[in-house]
């Protein structure tokens, strides 16, 4: 299972060949999009917890899943999407459970002043995750930088 979101549009598809990598060519990737705006209700709706955010399954999270189309098109792996709504780790763990994740498999922390910021405030993903899970956890750094590294080889 993979946790993407929009600003890391290439992490399925650099999960997609980990998996390959150890082997697994028959399993299937779940990718995880969670929306962090919005919650779920007893009825199993999502709704935006910011007011001025409407969401609809149909439109809300099409931009995200086009972007796991484009990237996941030619891969050679079978793949579904889910979306999840919440406290990440929270429900990456949820839906890991949920379909039986080997793995769970995430993007880097965003870099900058935001992502140094929210890390002080409320930990990581990465950190919750590793600290409060009974599978193995893949953290892998964001492709620049695994570009960067090739480059000066």
């Amino acid at each position: 299972m993979v946790g993407v979101d929009h600003r890391q549009p290439d992490l399925a598809r650099r999960a997609a060949s980990l998996v390959q990598s150890l082997g697994g060519s028959l399993v299937e990737l779940v990718c995880v999009w969670v929306d962090e705006t919005a919650v779920t209700e007893p009825n199993g709706f999502s709704v935006s917890v910011d007011p001025d955010i409407v969401v609809t399954d149909d439109n809300y999270a099409a931009d995200v899943l086009a972007g796991l189309n484009r990237s996941m098109a030619d891969v050679g792996l079978p793949w579904t999407a889910v979306r999840g709504a919440g406290e990440p780790s929270r429900e990456l763990t949820r839906i890991a459970d949920e379909v039986g994740a080997a793995m769970i498999v995430i993007g880097a922390r965003r870099g900058g002043l935001r992502g140094w910021a929210t890390s002080m405030v409320g930990g990581t993903v990465a950190g919750h995750l590793i600290h409060g899970q009974r599978r193995p956890v893949v953290v892998l750094p964001e492709a620049a930088l695994v570009d960067d590294a090739e480059d000066e080889r």
